[in-house]
């Protein structure tokens, strides 16, 4: 699945399996991936044990062991359930969620961000260096 709109997709979505309930609006999905790209480059990837696209919000909810990895910068956020709006072009989280770059260690909630973890807004965090 991909985004389509003018010019090269935004997004890609792949998964294991799918199953589209049609009258509820919803697709799951088992072993998503989302890749994103800025142009034709890799920008991130989410991967996740499972998920859901609500068709008509355009939104997608993504669980257990959800993982992003920025490709432009090397960051990597754990979480146990993310967001995605495709209208938003945003990714989110009320859930804990653990940001891993370089040696720096950043735990928190109420986490928001671009897909490429370009930008992000989280509250209630913590900030430590690894060893």
């Amino acid at each position: 699945m991909a985004e389509v709109n003018a010019g090269p997709s935004r997004w890609r979505l792949n998964a294991k399996t799918a199953r589209m309930l049609e009258k509820q609006g919803l697709i799951l999905f088992t072993s998503p991936e989302i890749r994103f790209y800025d142009g034709k480059i890799m920008s991130s990837e989410i991967k996740a044990r499972d998920g859901k696209l609500l068709m008509r919000e355009k939104e997608t909810e993504l669980t257990g062991d959800v993982r992003v990895d920025s490709r432009k910068d090397g960051m990597k956020l754990l979480t146990s359930k993310l967001f995605f709006s495709t209208a938003r072009d945003k990714i989110w989280t009320d859930e804990p969620v653990t940001i891993y770059r370089e040696r720096t260690v950043i735990t928190g909630r109420g986490f928001t961000a671009n897909p490429d973890l370009s930008e992000i807004e989280l509250l209630h965090q913590e900030t430590r260096l690894a060893r």
